[in-house]
């Protein structure tokens, strides 16, 4: 019913829709260049468009994951983490990524594939170009 894929520039602005720190123009082309640089990793449904997905900003940190509301609670961002993990693992490359103390579902997520959870604070990067 799902297919794995990778993701293209035409995914952002479904991603920049459902990024708590998305929603606007600045985040969608930053979206774009994540999508263009790093690897990812999406689910496509049985109509052949992008309903989970997964991917990392330029700290090497998978930032952005999520998946439709309707398509929610069948373990969908479970096996693409899961993916990204070992995809990640192949090419010698630490998997990270930091969730919200109140996102009880992807720390649950999380305690199912045995990540290692880092008692410590999260430290953004404020990046500005020159």
């Amino acid at each position: 019913m799902f297919k794995l894929s990778s993701m293209d520039g035409t995914h952002a602005a479904l991603v920049n829709k459902f990024w708590h720190f998305g929603g606007n123009e600045r985040s969608q082309r930053f979206i774009e260049r994540c999508i263009r640089t790093f690897p990812t990793f999406g689910l496509l449904g049985p109509e052949g468009t992008l309903v989970s997905w997964s991917l990392m900003d330029q700290t090497g940190e998978i930032r952005m994951g999520g998946t439709l509301p309707e398509y929610r609670a069948k373990g969908l961002i479970s096996y693409l983490m899961d993916v990204y993990s070992h995809a990640l693992v192949k090419l010698d490359y630490p998997t990270y990524y930091h969730t919200l103390e109140t996102n009880k579902i992807i720390q649950k997520m999380s305690h199912s594939l045995n990540h290692i959870t880092m008692p410590c604070n999260w430290n953004q990067w404020h990046c500005v170009p020159l």
